[in-house]
């Protein structure tokens, strides 16, 4: 679901990413799905699936009664998405190739839901727009989506990973189209035609040596290298990847620190 150039997500590497990023994600991406009214017997659209995390999240809300299409232009992603549901059993979901472009056309849904999707478009009312197009009058539209172009922080301030963190972030603002529409939500909303959405703004506070948040930075650090170092985002002092996990762990513990993930923006509208 990106026209982005540099984003590759059928590759192995980065569905693994995907799937750890989505453990860090699941609290965020079921506390959208209830606030927004998701629930049981509902006919849900997932915008750009990937692998399936949030469609598997949304059968649950929706139960036996209700069901689930997720959408993802990768092949790949599709295919992983399809055996993973059949192994976990989910009976209510289903799985589609399509472009943001060409959404399904047994439409209408009850809602629309994207996770990490807006910013990859170079105009991100368009696809909001074309989300509210397939949802029924009354129904929803919601994404969550990552506030790339702020930080996180750690208290005491953990120097090697705000290198680390910092060569990411430069990257993401160099290579996506629309890095900060986490702060925008709300025009987008409404340029696309629907009402004021409610937003939340969270961050996340990780657990220690070993949490899912760290790995999940670490092995995106290392998918994204090569293409940091192409754009020239890379701060030598982090040195090899390989033992960055085990360096920021330490200094981590050195410093007693305690960090915060940069925001999430969680918004969703009803559709009149």
């Amino acid at each position: 679901m990106s026209d982005s150039p540099h984003y590759t997500p059928g590759s192995d590497s980065e569905l693994e990413r995907l799937q750890l990023q989505a453990r860090c994600l699941e609290g965020l991406t079921r506390r959208l799905i209830r606030e927004s009214g998701i629930g049981a017997g509902m006919r849900v659209l997932d915008l750009g699936c990937g692998p399936g995390d949030v469609a598997f999240l949304l059968a649950e809300a929706v139960g036996a009664s209700g069901s689930v299409v997720g959408v993802d232009r990768e092949e790949r992603s599709v295919a992983l998405a399809r055996r993973r549901a059949a192994e976990a059993g989910y009976g209510n979901v289903a799985f589609k190739v399509a472009a943001d472009d060409s959404l399904p056309a047994d439409a209408p849904f009850d809602a629309a839901i994207g996770r990490f999707v807006l910013i990859h478009q170079r105009d991100p009312a368009a696809m909001i727009r074309r989300a509210a197009a397939v949802v029924r009058p009354g129904g929803m539209v919601a994404f969550l989506e990552p506030a790339l172009h702020l930080d996180g922080h750690s208290l005491p301030e953990l120097e090697l990973m705000r290198a680390a963190a910092g060569s990411v972030k430069r990257f993401m603002l160099a290579a996506l189209p629309s890095p900060d529409v986490a702060g925008r939500m709300i025009p987008c909303f409404m340029e696309a035609g629907l009402p004021e959405p409610k937003v939340l703004w969270e961050s996340v506070v990780p657990g220690s040596k070993g949490d899912v948040w760290l790995r999940a930075f670490i092995l995106t650090y290392k998918s994204f290298l090569p293409l940091m170092q192409k754009f020239g985002t890379v701060d030598p002092s982090v040195g090899d990847p390989d033992t960055l996990g085990a360096r920021i762990i330490a200094e981590a513990i050195a410093k007693r620190a305690q960090s915060v993930t940069g925001p999430f923006a969680s918004a969703w509208a009803i559709k009149g």
